[in-house]
């Protein structure tokens, strides 16, 4: 019950948003809220400016501090939390004090008809939020990303193949506007494989899974449930409120009962669910998961139909997938996949970890390695 009164609350918030570069901070207020029969704090009570999305939240102790910036400094300041009346005064009457205590009048609320799909708008607007501030919490470009790259296989329980490479990447325009078409148009790479492997340049079999593994990056390219545009497709479950290398967050449980390309980035799934962690604060993602099953899946990419049935292809295709987040970029990104081809069962554990991060003397590439060169 606790759980869905902070769910609800948080329906109601506007959340924490901050001033444009370059405003002036004309005042600071702190205070606690608290329920004027009781004296007990109001948690999470929705903060802000009215005819704005400037605004914050109290914490769990009904806590607050709010900076309010020039341009806003005239405007009326509202508090709304679940159970409790509104209440809209001029901001101004809170400048020059020290701690102010904001109390609300208790009004009957029925939480029992709070249900599953109130707790799903809930999360539509937080991840609402991670998608629009994405340009604030991630690095711009053009930058370099320089990565290792390292393929794991195992051939029916026996024969096992390990190939490592090492890749750079170039983003043009980075996080500055995420989209699946300024992510193709933008980011190219380059890869340099170990020596002692010979290059396959056969376009059914030889082509590398560098882009792929890129597209899970859903931050980059505003992506299944990172674009607004599907949410509406997904079922939603908070799953869990961790504390991550201390900081709050909200990890967000989701599954597509019919998996759609849109949503899961596979031309042939058939089951679709995973999770996104994302910080309380500032709304950045700190991590992806994801689990995928698909019928088939074309050597040039999951996402890819195929067209011709005598083309090879990977069947009974299974697989999960981990993308971590730290220092405004992807840190990691882990794939686990399983499938048969050619009468064999094959599994490849995949990842691709980000060394470092050259924001000058930047290496402008013009194409994308589909092929693993010396």
């Amino acid at each position: 019950m606790k759980k869905i009164i902070i769910i609800v609350t948080l329906f109601f918030s506007t959340w924490i948003a901050s001033a444009q570069n370059g405003s002036k901070v004309v005042e600071t207020i702190k205070g606690k809220v608290i329920n004027v029969a009781t004296n007990e704090p109001v948690a999470y009570t929705n903060i802000g400016l009215e005819g704005t999305l400037y605004g914050t939240a109290s914490n769990a102790d009904g806590d607050f501090e709010l900076k309010i910036p020039e341009e806003l400094a005239s405007k009326n300041i509202y508090f709304s939390a679940v159970g409790f009346k509104n209440k809209t005064f001029p901001v101004t009457d809170l400048y020059g004090k020290e701690y102010s205590v904001i109390k609300l009048e208790s009004q009957s609320y029925d939480i029992g008809n709070i249900d599953i799909a109130a707790q799903s708008k809930v999360l539509i607007r937080i991840l609402r939020m991670a998608a629009e501030n994405t340009p604030y919490n991630f690095i711009g470009g053009p930058y370099n990303l320089i990565c290792s790259y390292e393929n794991n296989k195992t051939i029916n329980d026996t024969t096992q193949t390990n190939q490592k490479a090492n890749v750079t990447i170039y983003d043009k325009s980075g996080y500055t506007n995420p989209s699946k078409l300024d992510a193709f148009q933008s980011v190219k790479y380059a890869v340099e494989k170990d020596t002692e492997y010979e290059t396959d340049y056969r376009f059914s079999t030889g082509t590398n899974n560098i882009g792929e593994l890129l597209d899970f990056d859903w931050v980059r390219s505003g992506s299944s449930v990172l674009n607004p545009d599907l949410l509406a497709d997904f079922r939603l479950t908070l799953e869990d409120e961790p504390v991550v290398n201390g900081d709050e967050c909200w990890t967000i449980a989701f599954k597509q009962t019919v998996p759609t390309l849109a949503g899961s980035g596979d031309f042939y799934a058939t089951f679709f669910e995973g999770k996104i962690t994302i910080k309380k604060e500032d709304y950045s993602v700190k991590k992806i998961e994801g689990t995928i099953h698909s019928k088939q899946n074309s050597l040039q990419g999951r996402s890819l139909a195929v067209t011709n049935s005598s083309l090879k292809v990977k069947k009974d295709v299974s697989y999960q997938y981990t993308i971590n987040y730290a220092n405004l970029k992807p840190e990691l990104i882990q794939v686990e996949k399983k499938y048969k081809m050619d009468g064999s069962q094959i599994q490849e554990q995949i990842s691709l970890q980000v060394n470092q991060v050259q924001t000058t003397n930047v290496t402008a590439l013009q194409s994308r390695d589909y092929f693993s060169g010396e």
